[in-house]
C-alpha cells in the first residue's frame, strides 16, 4: 500500500496558466511532479479515474483524468497511457472554458526494487490556445529505511509549437522538481517539495528574441496522500509561489480524488 497514492490524477493536470514564457510553464508545477511520481503505475494493472482541482486568486480549474496500466511490458517496463481534460475558470469560478486536452500515449515505468524510474512522452493539444506542446518527462523515486522515507526527483522538458495565428514564437522551458516524503504503514504519506522552471530557449516577438527573469517560476510546498480502503485515494497540496512575476504569482491549493477499478 505504501506505493499507492493519487499520482494518477495529478500527474496529468495541465492548464492555461501561461501564454508563452513570460508567464512561466505550461504545466502546473509539482502537481504530479516528483512526489512519488510512479506510485499509481506500480499499484497494479487496471484503470484509474481521477478528478483534481486547483484553487488560487488568479485562476481555478478542475480536470478529469484516466490512467490505464495496460499490463504490457516494453523494454522491461510497464506500459501505461493517460488522458486528461481540464476546465479552466477565473478567480471567481466564472468564465470557464476547455483550453487544452492532454495526452500521454507513452509512459514506461521500471521497478528496480527500492528504486523506481519512469519516462514518458506527452502531447498538449491547445484547443483554445494558439499553441501546442510536446513534453519529455523523466522521474525517479528512491525508497529508504525499509520504505519509511523516499527521495524523489523529476525533470520535464516543454517544447512549445506556436500556431500560425500566434503573434509570437514561444521558446521552450525546463522544469526541475524534488521531494522528500515520509510513508506510513496504511499507505499514507506526507512530504515537502520544491520546483524551479526556467527558459531553455528564448521566445521571439516580431523577430526579436526575449529571455528574462519574468519567465522563471519557482515554489515550495507540502503534500499529503491518504488511501480510503483499496479503491479510493485522496491527495492534497499547498504550494507557496516564489516566482518573480507579480502578475501571475499566487499560492495554490490542490485537492484530488481517484478511484481504481
Amino acid at each position: 500500500m505504501k506505493n499507492i497514492i493519487l499520482t494518477c490524477s495529478m500527474v496529468l493536470m495541465l492548464s492555461a496558466l501561461s501564454y508563452g514564457q513570460m508567464l512561466g510553464t505550461l504545466s502546473v508545477p509539482s502537481l504530479g511532479g516528483a512526489t512519488n511520481a510512479n506510485a499509481a503505475t506500480y499499484s497494479g494493472d487496471g484503470v484509474f479515474v481521477g478528478v483534481a482541482s486547483l484553487h488560487s486568486k488568479h485562476m481555478n480549474f478542475m480536470a478529469v483524468s484516466v490512467l490505464w496500466n495496460t499490463g504490457v511490458d516494453i523494454l522491461g517496463a510497464k506500459y501505461s497511457v493517460m488522458i486528461s481534460q481540464p476546465r479552466i475558470m477565473d478567480g471567481n469560478y466564472q468564465n470557464g472554458f476547455f483550453p487544452v486536452t492532454f495526452f500521454v500515449p507513452l509512459q514506461l515505468s521500471w521497478d528496480l526494487g527500492t528504486t523506481k524510474l519512469q519516462a514518458s512522452y506527452s502531447y498538449l493539444y491547445g484547443q483554445k490556445l494558439p499553441l501546442d506542446a510536446h513534453f519529455a518527462n523523466l522521474k525517479a523515486t528512491q525508497y529508504l529505511a525499509d520504505g519509511k522515507w523516499s527521495l524523489n526527483g523529476g525533470i520535464i522538458y516543454e517544447h512549445r509549437v506556436a500556431r500560425k495565428e500566434a503573434e509570437r514564437q514561444l521558446g521552450d522551458a525546463v522544469v526541475f522538481e524534488g521531494n522528500v516524503s515520509r510513508h506510513f504503514k496504511n499507505g499514507a504519506s506526507i512530504g515537502a517539495f520544491g520546483y524551479y522552471n526556467t527558459n531553455a530557449s528564448p521566445e521571439y516577438i516580431s523577430g526579436r528574441s526575449l529571455m528574462n527573469g519574468m519567465s522563471t517560476t519557482a515554489g515550495v510546498g507540502i503534500d499529503g496522500n491518504y488511501p480510503v480502503g483499496k479503491h479510493i485515494f485522496l491527495s492534497g497540496k499547498l504550494i507557496y509561489d516564489l516566482q518573480s512575476n507579480p502578475a501571475t504569482r499566487c499560492n495554490k491549493i490542490v485537492l484530488g480524488i481517484a478511484y481504481k477499478f
